[in-house]
């Protein structure tokens, strides 16, 4: 393999690399605003859990 073969090869894997690195970042950030999506839903879902409870107390007086 002659010098510039190498250069191009080791260049290639370099900016796989890197493009490796962004996919698994974008990933990450994407799991993140899964989890935090699914929290608020869960939040939202408890607190409508909540006034339901309140709406049928104040109904039952």
């Amino acid at each position: 393999m002659n010098f510039l073969t190498k250069i191009k090869n080791w260049l290639e894997k370099e900016i796989n690399t890197d493009w490796i690195i962004v996919a698994l970042d974008l990933n990450r950030a994407l799991i993140d605003l899964q989890e935090e999506y699914q929290q608020a839903n869960q939040r939202i879902a408890d607190l409508e859990r909540i006034v339901a409870i309140y709406k049928e107390k104040e109904n039952s007086k």
